[in-house]
């Protein structure tokens, strides 16, 4: 059987269309690679007029922590509760602006005369009922 670099080496000679033709046709008939078929087919349709080339980068090499952040790249506490007091004051703040429009204010009047109307059938089934 023929090493794996040798095919490596092949294929990466031939054109996308040419490789993308070299899946299909070892993938057809396997349905474990289906998933496999599926991605050419998503990926001959994409059109290849630029190409992204990007660089192998073999090491990158671990820089200054951001603030906040220990040297192993774990946040402090002050930068969790931080993080946690914005999202609060933005569930806050989104949840007074809801009330404040004009579609919340809308909802908040529907939700009180539903509320006006139960207590009212709650209070018509206790007289029925001599409750009262």
């Amino acid at each position: 059987m023929t090493e794996v670099r040798d095919v490596v080496a092949a294929a990466s000679q031939l054109t996308d269309a040419e490789f993308l033709e070299v899946v299909r046709a070892v993938a057809a008939g396997r349905p474990g690679l289906g998933a496999l078929l599926a991605a050419v087919d998503v990926g001959a349709a994409i059109p290849a007029e630029d190409p992204v080339t990007a660089e192998v980068v073999s090491h990158i090499a671990p820089g200054v922590p951001e603030p906040d952040y220990t040297p192993g790249g774990v946040p402090t506490f002050d930068r969790v509760r931080e993080r946690i007091e914005g999202r609060f004051g933005t569930a806050i703040g989104s949840s007074e602006l809801a009330h404040d429009s004009p579609s919340g204010q809308s909802l908040d009047e529907a939700w009180e005369k539903r509320e006006k109307a139960g207590k009212a059938k709650l209070d018509e089934i206790r007289r029925s009922l001599g409750k009262q």
